[in-house]
């Protein structure tokens, strides 16, 4: 992977909204200008180390900003499993290694909230209550579905969380991403909560040339992983903005 790539490329973040009916909480996010570089910085260091290595002025991605790279190059028809923003996480780099990448958004258990407690839709689909983390900011509680390497039919896009996954035999067009989660998590050290980070990797279910996306959130962000990394960024995060719905 490269080391602080200098090449950067332009992306509007368009604005998005997120309503969670079974807790009436709608998340908005205004529109904002990242320049992000399709180049991986490789560390090998754990989420926190990671960050004391950033260079001034550069961050990490969320996982929002994540899943807008994505989307925006599925909507315009192609697709990202086959693009150079991604060809880290499908070791297509010098080192022919498959990155782990970090991204600044993690899940956390709300705190007095047994982990392994969760809601069922009407299909029978289980989702877990967790707080959203910005790196270390609390930004407000969501739903989480069932991960175990299933397809993700729908996203959150103001936090770059699978909305609603399924099992789905592959082929599976037109979806391109696998989702795991583990919804009891051990302590991290790092934050001394019950969280887990959100990172993004490929993945093969049927043999080697039927690639994927993967986002997990399965380990602690103190966890050190050898091909881990991150993707450098310019620009400021807006806020996002919670409403609670009364009636």
């Amino acid at each position: 992977m490269a080391s602080n790539p200098e090449i950067m490329e332009k992306l509007v973040m368009q604005p998005a909204s997120s309503f969670y009916r079974p807790i009436r909480t709608t998340y908005n996010r205004q529109g904002y200008t990242i320049e992000y570089s399709l180049a991986l910085t490789r560390t090998g260091r754990n989420h926190y180390h990671t960050k004391t290595l950033i260079p001034l002025g550069q961050r990490m991605s969320t996982a929002g900003e994540e899943l807008a790279i994505q989307l925006g190059m599925e909507k315009a028809g192609r697709d990202p499993r086959q693009e150079a923003a991604f060809n880290d996480l499908f070791a297509r780099n010098a080192s022919h290694l498959h990155a782990r990448q970090w991204t600044e958004t993690g899940l956390m258990v709300p705190k007095g909230y047994r982990a392994d407690r969760f809601e069922t839709d009407s299909q029978g689909r289980r989702y877990w209550p967790r707080i959203v983390l910005i790196g270390d900011t609390e930004i407000g509680e969501i739903l989480v579905p069932e991960g175990n390497g299933r397809v993700v039919v729908e996203w959150d896009e103001v936090f770059g969380i699978p909305r609603v996954t399924e099992n789905m035999d592959w082929p599976h067009n037109p979806y391109t991403t696998h989702f795991w989660f583990n919804p009891t998590p051990r302590k991290d050290n790092g934050s001394d909560h019950y969280d887990v980070g959100v990172v993004r990797r490929g993945s093969w279910h049927h043999g080697g040339d039927e690639k994927c996306l993967g986002v997990g959130s399965n380990s602690g962000r103190w966890s050190a992983y050898s091909v881990g990394g991150f993707r450098p960024v310019r620009g400021l995060l807006p806020e996002i903005e919670k409403e609670i719905i009364t009636v």
